[in-house]
């Protein structure tokens, strides 16, 4: 009993003696070791880099701290600034740069695609839930399996890259650029290693400031500074950088306002390029000489092409990709104004049948009221003259939608060809109706030959003419509600008409509502695609093993989708192209399992 008293009470002394010691070592830690501390938490557990450095900033200055204190804040406080100065890398830049690219945070947007792919939980994560595919044997003893997913430590790895961003300012005559390229590893130890070890073999320079230099042979320059790699063909145009470094603020390709803007527009992205309009004209306008040289500036009017811009990004839907193209108030470009028409109104959407695999829209003339048939005119037999066809797409159409329906039997044994329509949304559509049957009347009298005459038929109670053409099926045409026309297959033509009687359009379809949705104001045109019912249309075109293997290719592509559209504003042209509903890394590996085993089924009778 008395050994476990003495036991007891040597415990209670160790305690009490370690919290006296810690206690005596918190009484005799200095200000300024507290604030290091406080800073140091604020950038490593809060990461609030802007407030970390403020304190940073305090214990540098106090002079009663230790030199190696005060060292070590002002290496980390260093490194804080310069995380600060790229969080917009175009701070770095000259401000005449005339082109200029970056890569922004590479992992944040891989670990993106793998969550949509099912690839980013952790192994054994869906387990039960999911039916255990075979693996897929790689050859070799290798094989893959069905529930195959990335580490997340692979992810996370890659998260800790800043990026890359290069700003050129010019070319030489042999095609050399010049201009700057910084690399921020951020906190990505392995590739801030291999630099650091890498640059050493290269020959050194005189420093710049702290920071080390070295010369790339036939090449340029490359700097260390806390966080970032410096390479330029100029040890100039470093030096300028590392002023810029220092001042964030300073004159930069960021602070121009034409840059600022489109960045803006672009932010977020995973790549992003911009060229400057003027520089570039600046740069290589004087080469064009001659006829060549006035045909080019009267066609694209050079002295108002104010930049170009591509943006690359990821969402949570999936892949977008944006080109853009700025003009400068009062442009006189002529190869846009060609290509340039009226946005699309939607009128001719919603006689698109609902579970068409793809639509093209084209915006062709504003929209208007309808057209207003004089007093005494016939109006079930207007005139029509060949002034009417050029009055037709540049007045009366305002817009067009052509789709394309999967066969009503896709299970049929025989090939089948898609039920393919056009609607056609008008200001007069008499007139039209009128103008559409003649060409196709006179297309009987050259050179196409026809099975039959026309036929007055009626399609979903709608009077519509029926022309009978040798080799493709027949064509009807009818007049929808809402002054819309419609020419395609009498299939894709009843279709239609149900559609809008029962207002089951493209509009109302879940797979292409979000595609729908993404048209603005200025989309003039548009292609929208559901790549299962395309694919869908592809099997039933097809024979034995092709048809096959393109059924089970749908299945893959269910959900995906893909959207291209123009934005035609006055002064912007704007191109947008989305891919969504991307296939699960499961359902891949289970369409490349049943294609393995088909091959080895075929393999097997062949041996037979």
């Amino acid at each position: 009993m008395i050994h476990e008293l003495r036991k007891l009470a040597f415990g209670l002394g160790l305690l009490g003696l370690l919290v006296f010691s810690a206690r005596a070592e918190e009484k005799t830690a200095s200000p300024a070791e507290a604030l290091f501390q406080q800073a140091f938490y604020l950038e490593v557990h809060q990461h609030d880099p802007a407030a970390a450095a403020a304190v940073y900033e305090k214990v540098v200055a106090d002079t009663s701290a230790s030199a190696k204190l005060r060292g070590e804040a002002d290496s980390r406080l260093a490194g804080l600034r310069e995380d600060l100065a790229t969080t917009n890398f175009a701070r770095l830049m000259p401000a005449d740069a005339m082109a200029y690219a970056e890569i922004v945070q590479p992992g944040e947007h891989i670990g993106r695609i793998l969550k949509l792919m099912g690839l980013s939980e952790p192994p054994g994560a869906a387990g039960d839930k999911q039916t255990k595919e075979p693996a897929i044997a790689l050859g070799d003893g290798l094989s893959i399996p069905a529930d195959f997913t990335v580490s997340p430590a692979l992810v996370t790895e890659l998260s800790k890259i800043r990026g890359v961003a290069v700003g050129l300012t010019a070319l030489d005559d042999r095609g050399r650029p010049s201009g700057l390229a910084v690399i921020h590893p951020g906190d990505c130890d392995l590739v801030r290693g291999l630099i650091e070890t890498g640059v050493q073999v290269l020959e050194p320079g005189e420093p710049i400031g702290k920071f080390k230099t070295y010369r790339i042979p036939d090449l340029g320059w490359v700097a260390l500074t806390a966080r970032l790699v410096l390479v330029s063909d100029a040890r100039e145009t470093i030096a300028a950088a590392v002023g810029r470094l220092q001042n964030p603020e300073g004159d930069s390709l960021a602070s121009r306002p034409e840059f600022k803007r489109v960045q803006a527009e672009a932010q977020g992205s995973l790549l992003f390029a911009f060229v400057d309009g003027p520089q570039l004209v600046k740069r290589f306008g004087s080469q064009l000489k001659g006829q060549e040289a006035a045909m080019i500036r009267g066609l694209m009017d050079l002295d108002h092409f104010e930049s170009l811009v591509l943006s690359l990004t990821t969402t949570d839907a999936g892949i977008r990709l944006q080109t853009q193209m700025n003009l400068t108030p009062g442009h006189h470009n002529m190869v846009y104004a060609l290509i340039r028409t009226a946005p699309i109104t939607r009128r001719s959407l919603a006689q698109v049948p609902r579970g068409s695999a793809g639509v093209v829209v084209i915006g062709l003339n504003p929209a208007g009221p309808p057209t207003v048939v004089a007093d005494g005119a016939a109006k079930n037999q207007p005139n029509i003259s060949a002034m009417d066809i050029g009055r037709e797409f540049f007045s009366n159409i305002e817009e067009l939608a052509a789709f394309a329906l999967p066969p009503a039997d896709p299970t049929a044994s025989s090939v089948s060809l898609p039920e393919i329509g056009i609607a056609i949304a008008v200001k007069d559509p008499e007139k039209s109706e009128a103008l559409w049957n003649q060409i196709l009347s006179l297309a009987t009298l050259f050179g196409a030959r026809t099975e039959q005459p026309r036929t007055t038929v009626e399609i979903e109670g709608q009077t519509a003419q029926l022309y009978r053409f040798a080799g493709i099926p027949p064509l009807a045409v009818a007049r929808a509600k809402d002054r819309v026309l419609l020419i395609g297959t009498q299939g894709a033509v009843g279709a239609s008409l149900r559609a809008g009687i029962k207002n089951e359009s493209i509009l109302q379809d879940e797979q292409f509502a979000p595609l729908v949705a993404r048209l603005t104001p200025d989309t003039s045109k548009a292609v929208l695609v559901g790549v299962g019912r395309a694919v869908d249309i592809a099997a039933a075109m097809s024979r034995g093993r092709d048809a096959q293997e393109l059924k089970a290719a749908s299945a893959l592509a269910r959900e995906m989708k893909v959207s291209v559209m123009t934005d035609e504003a006055p002064n912007q042209l704007t191109i947008r192209a989305d891919i969504t509903g991307l296939p699960s890394f499961r359902a891949i590996a289970a369409f490349i399992s049943s294609q393995q085993q088909g091959a080895r089924q075929r393999r097997s009778a062949a041996n037979k």
